[in-house]
């Protein structure tokens, strides 16, 4: 009888003991594919093979893979990522399979200890690691610490969700991937995934807990598509529902992971909705409160000033950036369409504001950017530029320049939407309360997106107050509930209920 794993390696020769393939599948990925080449070429480990599978790519990718000597080239029609992953299984000879996008890299000890992981444990299908972010031109996201340990308990890990997430973190023995017959052509972003959980539901794993991977992130990551991604993880997911129904333990962690998945794309695909409705209606440079549930992901609204509702005492100051009585830092991690507030404390105990500024990452910077000059011996707390250009959504750079003038220590804070208020409202009376806070320090808009509208059903006074003083100037059911704070009109007498 023919087995998955015979047709996978119909025509594979015979693995090659102690040698590792890294497969490296492509497709129009020639800005980046020369890294990704030399980071496999560059590794410590030296008994290894490199492939690039070309998945019909149309750019330059052909000429930049068949100049590096040691190489191999494969091309096919384009078939997509899990179909030129399984060609190069098919055509590699390696004991051990890193499969590494084109547009990450490998740090340069990762077949290394990757190897020696799996050596030490014997019994072991696959040994991972972690990922550090890189922005689209390679250089560092931010600094990196590595993830809580997880678990032994591999596969229901899982099951709650993608720990390993990074394909290039992961050294496969080869009998394990020919075990599953590799990955599954009808998925594309969550194909790892989906392997990840199909080989540990019947084979221990190790993690060796070290980086061994970049992970570039950029505007063309097939995880920017929100929807594409939810359907293919709940896919990968679904598959599993045989093997764990008849366990508690594994319903309990299935369940768990289809909440997190959609509660995580879920709520990244609201925020694409929200956004796109500030643009349309608000004007430029508007101040805007959303009730966020503590979600950063829904302050993603452009070029806005935009706030968690509600906040948290203004004793709250976000995260030490810097500490000095002057300086400048670089700031490498600033996002598209988020805004960052710095704040320069001094004086007895960093107890006084001495300075404040908005930084906003964006997409599209038209005309020229202003450049803030600042005299020596002044406070100062300036960002050059502001605001930042973030081409590929990621990795957007200004560099932070304090002075707190007089010579004395200071400290710079950073937060994103200021500090979120998790305790929920005691009643209507402390709901409104909280409002009036906000729109008293600054807000102009009230955003509600439609994971909030438990506001105006739980508190109904609240509903009222608002109905009553600010008309809503943006009211879609399926996205979000927009409130101009402004301008508050004289209480009518006839109070439009949300359906």
């Amino acid at each position: 009888m023919t087995t998955a794993a015979d047709r996978l390696l119909k025509n594979a020769p015979a693995p090659e003991a102690g040698l590792v393939s890294i497969i490296i599948p492509c497709y129009n990925h020639a800005d980046f594919l020369p890294e990704a080449i030399e980071s496999a070429l560059g590794q410590a480990y030296a008994n290894r093979e490199v492939l690039v599978v070309d998945d019909g790519s149309r750019d330059s990718t052909p000429q930049i893979a068949t100049a590096y000597a040691g190489v191999r080239y494969i091309r096919q029609e384009n078939s997509g990522v899990s179909a030129a992953r399984n060609a190069g299984v098919t055509q590699s000879r390696g004991e051990y399979i890193v499969f590494l996008d084109a547009d990450d890299r490998l740090l340069p000890k990762a077949l290394e200890i990757g190897v020696d992981s799996l050596r030490q444990h014997p019994t072991c299908a696959f040994a991972f690691g972690y990922c550090k972010l890189i922005a689209a031109d390679g250089s560092p996201f931010a600094e990196c610490e590595p993830p809580r340990r997880i678990s032994s308990e591999y596969y229901l890990e899982l099951l709650r969700g993608n720990y390993i997430w990074c394909p290039g973190s992961v050294i496969y023995r080869r009998s394990a991937v020919d075990s599953v017959n590799g990955f599954d052509l009808s998925l594309g972003g969550c194909a790892d995934y989906d392997l990840y959980l199909r080989i540990t539901r019947s084979s221990p794993v190790f993690c060796h807990n070290q980086f061994v991977v970049d992970y570039r992130l950029h505007s063309s990551n097939m995880s920017v598509d929100h929807s594409r991604m939810l359907r293919e993880a709940l896919k990968a997911l679904d598959t599993q529902w045989d093997f764990v129904k008849g366990d508690s333990r594994c319903v309990e962690a299935f369940m768990a992971g289809r909440k997190r998945w959609q509660d995580y794309f879920g709520t990244l695909q609201m925020s694409d909705q929200i956004a796109e409705m500030a643009r349309s209606n608000l004007p430029p440079n508007a101040t805007v409160a959303v009730a966020t549930g503590g979600k950063k992901e829904l302050l993603r609204l452009g070029g806005y000033r935009v706030w968690h509702f509600p906040q948290a005492g203004n004793d709250k100051r976000g995260q030490l950036f810097q500490q000095g009585t002057k300086g400048s830092a670089e700031v490498r991690w600033i996002q598209s369409g988020m805004t960052y507030e710095f704040r320069l404390f001094g004086g007895p105990e960093y107890s006084k504001e001495l300075a404040a500024i908005s930084v906003i990452g964006v997409a599209d910077l038209t005309g020229k950017v202003a450049v803030e000059s600042f005299e020596s011996g002044k406070v100062c707390l300036i960002c050059t530029p502001n605001p930042v250009l973030v081409p590929h959504r990621y990795g957007g750079r200004t560099t932070v320049t304090w002075n707190t003038g007089d010579g004395s220590e200071g400290q710079v804070y950073v937060s994103v939407g200021g500090e979120y208020d998790n305790r929920p409202p005691k009643n209507s009376e402390d709901a409104i309360d909280r409002l009036e806070a906000i729109r008293a320090r600054g807000a102009q808009y009230l955003l509600l997106p439609a994971t909030a509208f438990w506001w105006l059903d739980r508190y109904e006074e609240f509903r009222a107050h608002l109905e009553a003083h600010y008309p809503a100037v943006v009211r879609d059911e399926n996205s979000c509930i927009i409130f101009d704070l402004r301008e508050p009109r004289a209480a009518s007498a006839n109070v439009q209920r949300i359906t």
